[in-house]
């Protein structure tokens, strides 16, 4: 009698057992979008070579006949954009086609990957933290080239607001030396403010 009723004592957590399987690695998620809030902003993960700014980036070249798109795993080689070589503030880091910004003296932080979404609109979809706001919010990060300037890093959140930016950056051979921020650091750019 012992036997047949442990066999019925867990049979009700199987559902749960199954449910907390579905939700993929991680918690808390389907197991897709890598974290970076794809699914909210209604976009998929896409090469970022296919961006408008690639040929800033250090892209495979290759010989395409006909309309195929480059695979979305398919990107840049390491790529690194700062303020000032020898005292950056902020820095941009694509590898393959998923991107950090750090604006260390602002305590402003990005990471993301790049994605489309069905109408269109390209950028780096994922989540960042500034000083004020506790643990990290889904944002985009859209990127500009600048004529003879490099490129343009401007950081929203998920409703369209400009919380960081836009700033200007110049693409390094190397890692930069980091500024002592010695100075006053700057605040978020936009007047946005979180708590």
């Amino acid at each position: 009698m012992t036997t047949g009723r442990r066999g019925r004592d867990w049979i009700w957590l199987l559902p749960l057992l199954l449910a907390v399987a579905g939700c993929g690695p991680g918690v808390g998620g389907t197991g897709t979008g890598e974290g970076y809030g794809l699914e909210f902003f209604g976009a998929r993960r896409a090469s970022v070579c296919t961006a408008s700014f690639a040929g800033e980036l250090k892209c495979p070249s290759r010989v395409v006949v006909g309309p195929t798109k480059p695979d979305p795993d398919e990107g840049s080689e390491p790529v690194i954009w700062v303020d000032d070589p020898a005292a950056a503030q902020v820095m941009v880091r694509i590898n393959a086609s998923d991107i950090e910004l750090n604006a260390f003296c602002g305590g402003v932080q990005f990471a993301g990957t790049w994605g489309e979404t069905n109408e269109g609109s390209r950028r780096f979809f994922g989540r960042f933290s500034v000083p004020g706001l506790e643990g990290t919010a889904l944002g985009t990060l859209i990127v500009e080239t600048v004529e003879g300037l490099g490129l343009s890093f401007a950081l929203t959140d998920a409703s369209g607001k400009t919380v960081y930016g836009p700033v200007a950056l110049l693409r390094a051979e190397q890692d930069p030396t980091l500024s002592s921020c010695s100075a006053v650091a700057p605040a978020p750019q936009g007047g946005a403010t979180y708590r």
